[in-house]
């Protein structure tokens, strides 16, 4: 694959945090991969392997000792608190396990938000009538959050996440406070968005029937990485069986 076709770039990737006064954690120790245009990528990993710290690093919430991280061509390691916010704005939609839509508004005004801060709302109506008749959730804009259910939240919350068309979305356990049903649900709109708009995810997950979607799983140990899995041609049904068995090796769930 030619380095012009990567999206995400990350090279020596090393983050530790302090607990007390003589010690330290190193959660990642250099890390280095890279993700395609266009690609669905899972990262996976038991409890404290720095799947959440790498989220956090890639969406500029927190910094990294070193390394670098490109996203499309920027570098965005060394940039500041302000322009960070500005980047991440324009060009990185999130997607939480809880959600995190604001229940003072309805489903509309949520899918809004990011243009409302910024002023933006004009000409937005043909965009949000497309992500939301892709989602099925078009006979929800007016309702109130609170009154639909734990999948539908989900949706709205990646309406939410596509409304500033990015070029990467980050996904930290979409699908963590899902049932069964649901999580099928959210995937195959995932997927299906990943095909439509050829937009970039990073899904951070736990559960290995969601990564089994995706075209690549990268699967973390003690803070480097242990192994890369490509989906490639095989049915789903064996790249679960793949992914299990590796999660096996690694003491993942």
């Amino acid at each position: 694959m030619e380095e012009h076709e990567k999206l995400l770039k990350i090279k020596n990737l090393k983050k530790k945090y302090q607990i007390n006064k003589e010690e330290s954690l190193q959660v990642l120790k250099g890390l280095s991969f890279s993700i395609a245009h266009g690609e669905m990528a899972a990262v996976m990993g038991a409890s404290g392997c720095g799947k959440t710290t790498l989220i956090n690093l890639i969406c500029g919430v927190d910094k990294a000792d070193e390394g670098s991280i490109m996203i499309d061509h920027t570098e965005i390691t060394g940039m500041k608190k302000s322009q960070m916010a500005i980047f991440r704005r324009n060009n990185i939609g999130m997607v939480f396990q809880d959600f995190n839509l604001l229940e003072s508004l309805n489903v509309k005004d949520n899918i809004l938000l990011p243009l409302i801060l910024e002023n933006n709302t004009e000409n937005s109506e043909e965009g949000f009538e497309k992500i939301m008749n892709v989602l099925s959730i078009s006979d929800l804009a007016d309702k109130s959050v609170t009154d639909i259910s734990g999948g539908q939240k989900q949706r709205v919350a990646i309406a939410r996440a596509l409304i500033n068309t990015p070029r990467i979305i980050l996904a930290d356990e979409p699908t963590g406070n899902l049932d069964a049903r649901s999580t099928k649900d959210v995937m195959e709109y995932l997927v299906h968005i990943n095909e439509q708009f050829k937009i970039t995810l990073v899904m951070v997950t736990h559960d290995s029937y969601a990564a089994s979607y995706c075209n690549k799983v990268i699967l973390l140990k003690d803070g480097i990485i242990f192994s890369e899995l490509q989906k490639g041609k095989k049915s789903r049904e064996v790249f679960l069986e793949e992914i299990y068995d590796f999660l096996k090796q690694i003491g993942g769930e």
